[in-house]
């Protein structure tokens, strides 16, 4: 579904029973949801639970699935989870929590399925929170997600927009 954006198989298969339970939980149960939820983690840590952002050395730097990133983001899911993240972020890192943490972010923190429904990928994108730039992670995200939708489906529907 994503060449060349997943990471290593066998730690991508050890984190796919929380990460599917996390997605029945987030109701992220339709082609376009999982198609942009699926193509969004992809990009953000070749779905793998246990990555850090390459390079970062911030105490709250990008981890996990969803690459949970800044001060207010680790105290929010922690309040959400009932965990402490911000006095062990590397917490994130942990099959334990790292699907917990993009289940929230997704549907509390950002609300992300509606924009999923209406293939609004670019909404997805911004929502996710890195900078525009010249445009063109947005617009390789919008193709991972239509070609996720194509392979769910068998077809890629019209009105797919990487527009902010």
């Amino acid at each position: 579904m994503f060449p060349g954006r997943v990471g290593d198989a066998a730690v991508v298969a050890a984190g796919l029973p929380s990460l599917l339970e996390q997605m029945k939980a987030a109701e992220i149960n339709t082609p376009r949801r999982v198609a942009a939820f699926l193509a969004t983690l992809a990009h953000e840590s070749a779905l793998l639970y246990n990555v850090k952002q390459h390079g970062d050395t911030r105490e709250y730097a990008g981890r996990g699935y969803i690459q949970l990133t800044g001060t207010s983001n680790y105290s929010d899911a922690g309040k959400y989870l009932g965990v402490d993240l911000l006095t062990t972020p590397d917490l994130a890192l942990t099959l334990a929590w790292s699907a917990k943490i993009a289940r929230w972010y997704w549907t509390v923190a950002r609300h992300c399925n509606p924009m999923a429904d209406a293939l609004q990928m670019g909404k997805v994108c911004k929502a996710i929170g890195y900078p525009l730039g010249d445009g063109s992670e947005d617009i390789r995200r919008t193709a991972s997600f239509a070609r996720a939708l194509e392979y769910l489906t068998g077809s890629v529907p019209d009105g797919i927009t990487s527009a902010r």
